[in-house]
């Protein structure tokens, strides 16, 4: 039977799926990303071979978590970028500053 503890990453993706809806489209902030937990280190040789292929799963599904991670901070990255534009076309249009 499969340690319970070694879908970690499928939970934290699952509390970011139900709380941060969006995140795998687009991003407000990078505050609406979570990181993904890594797997736990599985450090006793029997352990490691009588799981070796939920040990693997629990990788792989944790490098495809950080994918998604990523993804959603580039989203905030960019959002953010458009704002700045934004803030700066608007403060240009306010003309030169007047002497004082």
């Amino acid at each position: 039977m499969p340690d319970p503890k070694l879908n970690l990453p499928a939970a934290g993706m699952l509390c970011c799926a139900l709380f941060c809806p969006g995140t795998l489209a687009q991003a407000g902030t990078a505050l609406d990303c979570l990181p993904p937990l890594p797997p736990a280190p599985v450090n006793d040789g029997a352990t490691r071979v009588a799981y070796a292929a939920e040990i693997r799963d629990e990788y792989v599904a944790y490098f495809d978590d950080v994918q998604i991670y990523l993804h959603c901070l580039e989203s905030a990255r960019a959002e953010v970028t458009a704002e700045v534009n934004r803030a700066i076309a608007d403060y240009q249009a306010l003309g030169p500053v007047p002497d004082d």
